[in-house]
This record gives structure tokens, sequence and C-alpha cells, in this order.
């Protein structure tokens, strides 16, 4: 019998541990922007303006990309386009979300929110449902790609893979706009609108 290695014992992550790990660091990027938002005393004007500009930016760039993904998405179930067509789309888009995401939660804390009102902790918690399901959407795309042949589109699309696509999308979408409507509502209110 032979001793154990160091190469014996050292195990490679499982994909279940990749999961977990995606979706422990969005839930740690969403706590650390919600702490940050409640502790730091940003009451710089020129600060916020820059701030919200960012945050109008980032609000355009991901909702756009989310929008396009969604709608490939369910052309796919349709039957108008391939999952090959949605999973290039995703692929090109992901880096574009992720980016405006980061920024809407940067900018987001410089913006003031008011972590008493039930309607900004609506919002945050929105936030955080549109950032897991993000990560939970790109792990079933990655699933679909590597168990159903890149042509399969409308009618021959498994059922299970139908309904996770639709939640997804679902989610994506009534997370995303009723982030947007309560930012508008707060906003409106702010300036006395």
């Amino acid at each position: 019998m032979h001793p154990a290695t160091n190469a014996d014992t050292i195990s490679l992550p499982t994909k279940t541990d990749r999961r977990a790990s995606a979706f422990a660091a969005v839930v740690a990027a969403w706590l650390l922007a919600v702490a940050a938002a409640a502790v730091l005393p940003l009451h710089d004007t020129p600060l916020a303006r820059v701030a919200l500009f960012i945050h109008l930016v980032s609000m355009a760039v991901g909702f756009g990309a989310v929008i396009m993904t969604d709608v490939y998405g369910t052309l796919w179930l349709l039957g108008r386009r391939t999952l090959g067509d949605v999973v290039s789309l995703a692929v090109a888009a992901h880096t574009l979300i992720s980016l405006a995401v980061g920024g809407l939660l940067a900018s987001g804390i410089a913006l003031r929110p008011d972590l008493t009102s039930p309607l900004a902790r609506l919002k945050l918690g929105l936030v955080l449902v549109l950032m897991l399901n993000g990560v939970a959407a790109q792990r079933t795309l990655h699933s679909l790609r590597h168990t159903l042949p890149l042509e399969v589109r409308g009618a021959s699309i498994p059922w299970d893979a139908f309904q996770r696509t639709l939640a997804a999308a679902a989610v994506s979408q009534s997370t995303w706009w009723g982030a947007i409507a309560i930012g508008f509502l707060t906003n409106a209110n702010r300036h006395g609108g």
C-alpha cells in the first residue's frame, strides 16, 4: 500500500462547489454594497451627480443587454431562434450585464438609499434576486448547451428546459422592471415629483 500523496488528497472543485461559489460571491457583493451604503457618509453633491450618471448608464447598458437576451430566449422558445443563437448572444451579453450590475451596486452606495424605507428595502431585495437569477440563468444555459443540440428550437425543446428558460426570463423581467420602477418613484419623491 502506497502512502497518500497530495494529489490523492486534493480534489478538484465540483460543479456544485462552483455553483455555490458563484451564488456566494453574488450575495457577498450585494451585502458589501448594502453595508457600505449604510455606513459611508457620502453627502458630496458632485459625487452624487457622478454616481447618478453612472447608475443611469449602468442601468441602460445592463437592462438593454438583459432585454436582448430575454427576447432571444423567448424567440428560441417560440422556434424562431436556435439554442446556438441564444448561447452566442448570452455569452456576449454576460460581460456587459455583469459590469452594469457592478456599476449599479457601486454607484448605488453614493446615491444614499434610505435603508429604513420599505420601498428601498424592496428594491434591494429585487436587486439581489435579479443577481441570483442571473447566475442561475447562466448555469441553466451552460447546462443546456452541453445537453442539447445547438440547432434545437421551439417544439423540440424538452419541457424541463422550456420551463426553466421561461421562469428565468420571467424572474429577470419582473425584478429589473420592479427595481427600475421603485428607483423612479424614489427619485420622484426625493425631488418633490
